[in-house]
């Protein structure tokens, strides 16, 4: 729960480092946060509508928005530790080749020491 926390509390810096360990814990924290929700919005029947033939959820909806910003923000810093401009996360668009090349960049190791993002805190 530490990284989410510390993910949360930067929610809308883009400078700097993430280490590998910040960026998955926060993944899979969000990941879990949101099928709870969505699993709770479900079985208690609530929907507020559909669009594009999709039940929209609540609870689940409110969570990816609130999300939003710190999971672009915590994938910028990611894309730094491996100095890659943030602008890289725009791949997140591009189906299927853009997510696996993205996935293997945030898989990757990060730079040891200082680069040109700085130093990973």
């Amino acid at each position: 729960m530490k990284w989410f926390i510390k993910c949360i509390k930067n929610y809308a810096v883009f400078k700097g480092r993430a280490a590998r360990p910040e960026f998955w814990y926060f993944a899979l924290a969000s990941a879990i946060i949101q099928i709870s929700l969505l699993i709770i919005d479900i079985i208690l029947g609530w929907d507020v509508g559909i669009i594009d033939g999709i039940k929209t959820r609540p609870l689940f909806e409110t969570s990816r928005l609130l999300l939003l910003v710190p999971s672009i923000s915590v994938t910028v810093r990611r894309l730094h530790d491996i100095n890659k401009n943030g602008w890289w996360s725009l791949l997140w668009g591009l189906p299927v080749i853009g997510w696996v090349i993205l996935i293997l960049w945030l898989c990757k190791k990060g730079d040891g020491g200082e680069n040109q993002y700085g130093l990973l805190v």
